[in-house]
């Protein structure tokens, strides 16, 4: 049965009841708009960052809710323009010529039903282990991720079996047969899984988790922003992101400077020209790491003579910090403090230099010189 077939039926009820449905629709679409945010925040309902998902979400849920009236009040009157008749219409038929399966236009709307609830009891969830966790001190950002990830993947899960087994497909069937599909894949893809199984062992591990600071192995400082199944969203000082397979963070090694301490020790090289007040300059450094304010005054900072270089006294000055992710920032600013009590005091800082000895060749100095005639 076509749909077009009906469009003759059509009145001029039907059109101002869709025009009525599409009314308010429109109303209810802008006070979602307009009064959805402070709703939230009076409810303490607004997670961080997901304002604009939560207002997306509702608009979808609205818009199939209105979507449905608006096919029944165009088919309001009509004994065979009906709804249900709409729904049955076979688009194509899916599975054997055997035991074939109709795809009509309710198994799409059912799939978008699914799916649809599946996500807004996602966000339920994720407001509610939110609220739930906030207060306890001992579940932090990471762990509450942690639930949140679980929890999605999850419904998800369920969602894709129930939409399956609505198309009327035997999911016990489908799985029997695609394991041969599912060992050629698996062979084929093997970083692609281990990348996934790394992304199940980060969420359940604890060992990095998302608002950590990390040094990745070539001294890169970022920080976790998403763990995802098979990445992580990392995003380094410089504001970039980083998207990094799931696999390097369990692999490589991997410095969590938010677990290590709550203080990390860095250091600051220095280079002094020969001769210099030794005794002097050790004063002069621990004063400007000591005059930095976000420098830990309670750790011992440290001054150590490095070495006796090709052209200069080499030095470093170690110092705690908590704020580890502005540390280049804490480091430039103690290098221009440095150079300013450098030039208070007149110590240099040497660059490469090299002597040039001239020696003239003498070889010759005992020869006479040959006489020059010209024929």
């Amino acid at each position: 049965m076509k749909l077009f077939d009906y469009i003759d039926e059509i009145n001029a009820t039907n059109i101002i009841l869709v025009c009525f449905v599409v009314v308010i629709w429109l109303l209810i679409r802008r006070l979602i708009n307009r009064k959805l945010e402070p709703f939230l925040k009076r409810k303490d309902w607004l997670l961080p960052g997901k304002g604009k998902k939560i207002k997306t979400l509702l608009k979808q849920v609205l818009f199939l809710m209105f979507f449905i009236f608006g096919v029944k009040a165009l088919s309001f009157g009509h004994a065979n323009f009906s709804f249900k008749g709409i729904l049955n219409t076979q688009l194509f038929n899916l599975g054997t010529v055997d035991t074939p399966i109709p795809f009509t236009f309710s198994s799409i709307l059912f799939i978008l039903i699914v799916f649809v609830f599946a996500r807004f009891i996602v966000t339920l969830c994720r407001i509610f282990i939110h609220r739930s966790t906030k207060t306890r001190a001992w579940i932090d950002e990471g762990r509450r991720y942690t639930f949140i990830q679980v929890t999605k993947y999850f419904i998800y899960t369920i969602a894709i079996i129930v939409a399956i087994q609505g198309l009327g497909v035997d999911i016990t069937l489908l799985i029997y047969g695609s394991t041969a599909l599912f060992v050629g894949v698996g062979l084929g893809l093997q970083s692609v899984l281990g990348d996934m199984f790394s992304g199940i062992i980060l969420l359940f591990d604890g060992s990095i988790k998302v608002g950590d600071i990390v040094e990745l192995s070539d001294n890169e400082i970022a920080k976790v922003q998403n763990i995802y199944i098979r990445t992580s969203q990392l995003k380094t000082i410089d504001g970039k992101f980083v998207i990094v397979p799931n696999s390097r963070l369990t692999k490589e090694n991997v410095t969590n400077l938010t677990i290590s301490d709550k203080a990390t020790r860095f250091h600051v090289k220095i280079s002094v020209a020969y001769g210099t007040d030794t005794k002097k300059l050790k004063e002069i450094l621990y004063e400007c790491a000591l005059q930095h304010p976000l420098v830990e005054k309670r750790r011992n900072i440290i001054v150590l003579f490095d070495d006796f270089g090709g052209y200069a006294l080499e030095f470093r000055v170690y110092f705690w910090v908590k704020r580890t992710w502005e540390i280049l920032n804490i480091k430039s600013d103690i290098r221009y403090i440095i150079d300013q009590r450098f030039r208070e005091n007149g110590i240099k800082i040497p660059f490469p230099q090299r002597d040039l000895h001239l020696v003239s060749d003498q070889r010759n100095s005992d020869t006479e010189e040959l006489p020059f005639s010209e024929d």
